[in-house]
């Protein structure tokens, strides 16, 4: 292996740490009573200005976008972000944070059914293989053995699911914007516009008003810093020195950070088959993307300058997770 490819999966690994380790900062201020639509509106906020004063400083010309592509931008945004922000974090407010990640990564499952019957593109034994294994993984991850815990845990299965749906959008509708536009165009937008539908949803001002003590805003910072600047340039690095597909492999890595940082912050316990229904799901992720790669191989990214207005890139790059992660 290539040393700027040991790069590439430390910058993956790195930034699926982050992700993970987000999440249970997440679910530890829910635990005291906020509620999810006011993180996200403070994470967003915080984010979009973060990013935006960045930007602003070392390459403007990522901030600019044709008025055209506006349409875009407004479905991404309002859409996409939006819906994949507020099932994601009311999932973790409902259910434990290992198996609400892991309900997130049956996205390259719905890829898959969305390529087989839209785009009549074979199912393959592997791929029939995998779909199994994550509908079988999910099951035990939820608890489906248990009737009282999964009765328990209905709504926020439910929202994991819708999310994992969301997410597929999120991807599928991202890379689109990715022919044109760079990742962090994406994001800024993204973030910014769904900010802009949540401050409707939940005042700032009634934000600042609730007195919240200086620890929360300290985690306020960290979901905005952690959750999202730096665990994205991670893997944008990491996405500029090896393969989408191994990248995508590479971050499964967030549910077992998750998982382990929920036990030892939060006291959750995940039983043995959850575990191992867990192990499903990302065995299943893997054989999937294993699959995509060998279906069409594809190369790391390349270090791109953001386009000018009108011209686009000539080939597009899969867009990362956003954890919400």
């Amino acid at each position: 292996m290539k040393k700027n490819e040991i790069h590439g999966y430390l910058y993956i690994l790195i930034g699926s740490t982050l992700w993970g380790v987000s999440s249970v900062v997440a679910k530890a201020l829910f635990n005291i009573g906020l509620p999810p639509t006011e993180l996200i509106a403070v994470r967003l906020i915080l984010a979009t200005i973060i990013l935006l004063i960045i930007l602003l400083l070392y390459d403007r010309r990522r901030v600019i976008i044709s008025p055209k592509d506006l349409p875009y931008f407004l479905i991404f945004g309002l859409i996409a972000v939006t819906g994949m922000q507020f099932f994601y974090y009311f999932t973790i407010s409902k259910i434990q944070v290992g198996p609400a990640i892991l309900l997130q990564y049956l996205q390259p499952v719905w890829v898959s059914l969305y390529a087989f019957f839209f785009q009549r593109e074979p199912i393959s034994r592997t791929k029939a293989v995998a779909l199994l294994l994550a509908v079988v993984g999910c099951y035990f991850v939820v608890g489906g053995y248990q009737i009282d815990l999964f009765l328990l845990n209905r709504l926020g299965i439910l929202s994991g699911l819708i999310a994992s749906f969301f997410f597929t959008f999120y991807a599928l509708y991202g890379e689109k914007g990715l022919k044109k536009y760079d990742p962090w165009t994406l994001l800024l937008y993204g973030f910014g516009l769904s900010a802009v539908f949540y401050m409707i949803v939940v005042s700032p001002v009634k934000i600042i008003c609730d007195g919240h003590p200086l620890k929360v805003w300290i985690a306020f910072f960290y979901i905005a810093i952690f959750s999202t600047i730096l665990p994205f340039g991670f893997y944008f690095k990491g996405m500029e020195r090896i393969r989408a597909t191994r990248a995508s492999i590479t971050s499964t890595w967030e549910p077992m950070v998750a998982g382990v940082a929920a036990y030892m912050v939060l006291g959750e316990i995940l039983y043995p088959l959850q575990i191992l229904g867990g192990i499903g799901v990302i065995g299943a992720v893997i054989l999937l993307q294993i699959a995509r790669e060998k279906a069409s191989p594809s190369t790391p990214l390349e270090i791109r300058q953001p386009p000018h207005l009108g011209c686009e890139s000539k080939r597009p790059s899969p867009l990362p997770r956003e954890t919400v992660s």
